[in-house]
């Protein structure tokens, strides 16, 4: 390897390392589970001889590897449950650790913009549900901003399949929320983003308030925080996932 290349790669790795694990968190839901992967995704960077380096082309390669490493992740731990932030809110409930931590966050800066925060890891878990190409294609193309020719490129496969696997992500959603979220339809039977901001705030807020209420406002939020790691009460509340989804 050509003297300081190492450097230069993990300089690029790096700056790109925080959403590297925002999108492995995404996908797989369990965050050191994301962060193992990405982990992976640098150590075989540093191995590559021949890639270009280039922020580009390391950028879009890591994202290839953690895509991936994903994947085969989701391959083997396929188990599927509909409503798991449902399920997860009975697990809680009655852990008396967990409510006595979650306790201890009441109005904490880290909980101020817990409803917002709440419709990230909801999309996670959500998204969770969906065949795995389905969803890399929508996180890569709507949040991570990579173009339908360049996913395709990612994961080996067509124009026209990425542009399927995305519509087909974007109805299944779409009609994921329009009857579990309470946000959208008054009888949805989740409100949990808001009813968190009244246990940890004190408040009532309503994190698509001023939006079209569509996955579209959902997936703008996910753009803005993108490289932002979930705050110290839903990285909690991930470990009660691991539970459900096993």
């Amino acid at each position: 390897m050509e003297p300081g290349r190492a450097d230069r790669l993990a300089v690029i790795y790096e700056r790109h390392r925080k959403e590297l694990v925002s999108f492995a968190t995404r996908l797989v839901v369990r965050g050191a589970i994301a962060e193992d992967i990405a982990q992976e995704a640098a150590l075989r960077l540093l191995q590559q001889d021949s890639l270009p380096v280039d922020d580009e082309n390391v950028r879009a390669w890591l994202f290839r590897v953690v895509t991936n490493l994903g994947i085969d992740h989701l391959r083997r731990h396929s188990t599927r449950k509909e409503l798991v932030l449902l399920d997860i809110r009975v697990r809680a409930e009655g852990d008396t650790q967990f409510m006595a931590e979650s306790s201890a966050l009441r109005g904490s800066p880290e909980t101020r913009a817990i409803a917002r925060e709440h419709l990230i890891a909801c999309f996670a878990c959500t998204l969770r549900n969906l065949p795995a190409q389905h969803a890399v294609s929508l996180l890569l193309k709507e949040v991570y901003g990579f173009t339908v020719r360049e996913v395709a490129d990612l994961l080996n496969a067509t124009f026209p399949q990425v542009k399927n696997w995305i519509q087909d992500a974007r109805r299944d959603l779409d009609s994921k929320y329009s009857t579990t979220c309470a946000l959208i339809a008054k009888q949805g039977v989740c409100y949990q983003c808001v009813e968190l901001d009244q246990f940890f705030n004190g408040t009532t807020t309503d994190p698509l308030e001023g939006t079209s209420r569509d996955l579209d406002a959902r997936l703008a939020i996910l753009r803005e925080h993108r490289a932002s790691p979930l705050g110290p009460w839903h990285a909690k509340m991930l470990q009660l996932v691991q539970d459900v989804i096993n």
